[in-house]
């Protein structure tokens, strides 16, 4: 009685032991699959999967012989993978590591899936297999060479399909890439980077105030105005930060400029995004708005503050705005771009609008901004 229950043992260990290798197999595949070519896994996190099978393997094997009612099973497996889940949620496993960890992050979620799979369905698979090939070859017993074969058969079968699967190490490589810039980015992007034409933008932008204010004067208010008239005047629209651009936090204007100049504002806006996109980094970049509408009361701020600034500003007729070009709103996932890029960009975008005859633009150096009229 002693020698079978220790035999029983064995087998009950060696089948521990296959249903373990069955899930680090399946994982390790799974998110092989998953990663961007000439990206190595290390031997530590293969390991740490092999680890997570063998505790896995545990609790399903021996747990799953302990219950005896279906129900039982069934709830004790979903059990165990929500504990599963949180216990990694807990450990900032998900967030651990970039784009060529999703495979494996997708491979140890599968983990108890298939261990309940494997102990659900497993034997009883095996078991019609066996049947089958009794049936067929109309074999009496299990020592029959040829029921011998038969099994030797279906490893090597499965010893093949486990090889052919790892000779697809990456083929999804890139789409884990692109799910994950669809989740931080909202849209996939496989542009690629490429060197800005190289301009200087400091001689080029040399709209004077003499030829800036002239347009002022022609496309915007008759004169500078109070803040109450700016609020209730149908001449102006209100501005603020939204998807396209940011407007700083004002001390010496107000968010109002005229239709056209809001208009060329946020289609700067857009052009900046899209030249972004165009270089392959994430869209949610944003420049920054840093002045506005001089008001009566906001130049008589300013002038005690700078003696240089101007009663008749650009600023007074809603038709101008400042935009830095060391300062922006950068999205805190994706890919960033750095500011040399963005302010590049912020350059080719104003250089392509004035180009095209819809502003002039000066690049102011002590202010760190590029001072631009609606024409």
């Amino acid at each position: 009685m002693n020698q079978d229950t220790n035999i029983d043992k064995k087998i009950r260990l060696i089948r521990f032991l296959l249903l373990s290798f069955f899930l680090f197999t399946v994982c390790d595949v799974t998110g092989r699959m998953f990663v961007p070519q000439g990206v190595e896994i290390s031997g530590f996190r293969r390991m740490a999967f092999w680890a997570i099978a063998l505790a896995l393997g545990a609790v399903f094997f021996y747990g799953n012989r302990a219950i005896k009612k279906p129900a039982l099973k069934i709830a004790g497996a979903a059990l165990v993978f929500v504990v599963y889940m949180l216990l990694l949620g807990m450990t900032h496993f998900y967030r651990f590591g970039g784009a060529e960890m999703v495979g494996y992050k997708i491979g140890a979620s599968i983990l108890p899936v298939a261990a309940a799979f494997w102990c659900a369905f497993a034997l009883k698979i095996y078991r019609r297999y066996c049947v089958l090939v009794k049936r067929l070859l109309k074999i009496d017993n299990t020592e029959n060479i040829l029921f011998l074969l038969s099994q030797a058969l279906l490893a090597v079968v499965i010893g093949v399909v486990i090889w052919g699967a790892y000779q697809l190490d990456g083929i999804f490589g890139q789409k884990s890439i692109d799910i994950q810039q669809k989740v931080e980015e909202g849209e996939v992007n496989h542009n690629t980077d490429h060197k800005e034409p190289f301009r200087h933008y400091d001689r080029i932008f040399n709209d004077l105030q003499d030829v800036q204010i002239k347009a002022a004067m022609k496309n915007g208010l008759s004169g500078p105005i109070t803040i109450e008239q700016a609020e209730n005047s149908r001449q102006l629209v209100p501005i603020e930060t939204c998807k396209y651009y940011s407007v700083d936090k004002l001390t010496h204007s107000i968010p109002y400029l005229v239709p056209s100049a809001a208009q060329l504002v946020e289609d700067m806006g857009k052009a900046f995004q899209d030249s972004l996109y165009n270089r392959g980094y994430n869209r949610n970049h944003k420049f920054i708005v840093t002045s506005v509408l001089r008001t009566e009361e906001t130049v008589k701020q300013l002038r005690r503050t700078n003696g240089n600034a101007t009663e008749n500003s650009c600023h007074c007729y809603g038709t101008t705005v400042d935009i830095a070009y060391f300062r922006y709103d950068v999205p805190e996932t994706g890919t960033v771009a750095e500011q040399e890029k963005l302010r590049q960009i912020l350059f080719q975008v104003a250089y392509d609008m004035r180009n095209a005859g819809r502003c002039y633009v000066k690049y102011e150096k002590q202010q760190s901004c590029l001072h631009i009229t609606v024409r």
